[in-house]
């Protein structure tokens, strides 16, 4: 049975799997941005509120544009000279007052509700801001996934090729042999040094090394089940 064939088979089978396995993790890297929806969720809402703070702006606005029309025709019928009723005079200078006293909280509404709105449209920019740049880093992350894809994939290729270059060499009975025990476990074969097993670091019965070192036939290793060679 060739031993060292099948130990030279299994190492690069080895090394196969870990570079399957380390481009399935690649792959499974490889997606669209899982952030995205949330963030257009978030800015949907955010515009929603930016254009509910631009319509309560538009309505403070109008309120003071009302209250100022009104102080300016109260104001010009007050000053007309069209009015010479004392008693009435009065009444319109009492008009005047108090319209001009209601005008600065209407202004101050106004500009509360103008800060808001600008509060409101700098959080939805921000928030452009932030799936532009998280979608940036992410592509430079997608770009370098798909170079380390390429290379990986290159490398199981190579193994691949010279996996069946060194099945070709070996004859069909020893492959059956190390697909059976493969199937079991990745490792077929262990060295043997010192009378301990290289692959579960058991140190060996005397009459298992010397039956392995003799090579009749395959000897298992009583403690893990590799074929043991003697190196």
């Amino acid at each position: 049975m060739d031993l060292e064939g099948m130990q030279q088979l299994q190492e690069v089978d080895i090394q196969r799997d870990q570079a399957k396995r380390d481009l399935q993790h690649i792959v499974d890297q490889i997606s669209e941005p899982p952030f995205v929806g949330a963030l257009e969720d978030e800015i949907g809402k955010q515009e929603d509120e930016a254009r509910g703070a631009d319509q309560a702006v538009r309505e403070a606005q109008a309120v003071v544009q009302t209250a100022q029309r009104r102080i300016e025709v109260t104001d010009r019928r007050l000053y007309s000279g069209s009015i010479t009723d004392h008693r009435t005079l009065e009444e319109l200078q009492r008009d005047l007052y108090s319209q001009r006293q209601q005008l600065p909280p209407l202004t101050e509404a106004e500009q509360r509700a103008q800060n808001d709105a600008e509060q409101a449209h700098n959080a939805s920019d921000w928030l452009h801001a932030l799936r532009a740049a998280a979608i940036e880093i992410w592509n430079e992350r997608q770009s370098q996934l798909q170079v380390e894809r390429s290379a990986v994939q290159e490398q199981v290729d190579e193994l691949s090729r010279q996996v069946e270059i060194l099945r070709d060499q070996m004859v069909r009975d020893d492959l059956d042999v190390y697909d059976q025990y493969r199937r079991r476990r990745p490792r077929v074969v262990a060295t043997v040094a010192g009378g301990v097993c290289a692959e579960c670091r058991i140190a060996l019965p005397t009459i298992v090394v010397s039956r392995a070192r003799r090579g009749v036939r395959a000897v298992e290793c009583p403690s893990c089940g590799c074929l043991l060679r003697v190196g």
